[in-house]
């Protein structure tokens, strides 16, 4: 099969099919409640912060170590008390927990003016070109399919 097109095919970008394939802009508008270009970075939410924080710190070998440590302290046999092993772990823990807080407080934040930076889409009138225009929009609001004057 040759990777040229004969004269009676056309390459379509969107809407008709093509010898590439076909791309509805619509359906992927749909996607994300209609805002496909929007930015997101952040790892957690408020109800996913601590769980999938604690997670990532037990991923270090170390912290599995330190907890297992902390585990075998509350067994009588142990020659060293509890209270020395366990809180200074779990205030680690909890202090990388808010470490990670913050970052990803920070990231929520970059990625909100990365979203409202403003663009102009050209706006196609009805019959003449004389309707046609731009508005200004957020980065959030690009849709596929724009046509954008940056």
């Amino acid at each position: 099969s040759s990777s040229t097109l004969r004269g009676d095919e056309r390459l379509v970008i969107f809407g008709e099919a093509s010898k590439c394939g076909t791309a509805f802009p619509n359906e992927v508008n749909r996607k994300n409640g209609r805002r496909p270009n929007r930015l997101r970075t952040t790892k957690f939410t408020l109800w996913t912060w601590l769980p999938k924080s604690l997670y990532s710190q037990f991923r270090r070998m170390a912290n599995v170590y330190f907890l297992f440590i902390s585990v075998i302290v509350f067994f009588e046999w142990s020659p060293k008390s509890w209270e020395a092993k366990v809180f200074p772990f779990m205030f680690v823990l909890f202090w990388t927990a808010l470490k990670d807080l913050f970052e990803d407080m920070r990231r929520r934040r970059d990625d909100d003016i990365e979203n409202n930076q403003k663009c102009l889409r050209l706006t196609r009138g009805s019959s003449t070109d004389a309707d046609d225009g731009f508005e200004e929009i957020t980065w959030a609001e690009v849709l596929v399919g724009d046509v954008l004057y940056i």
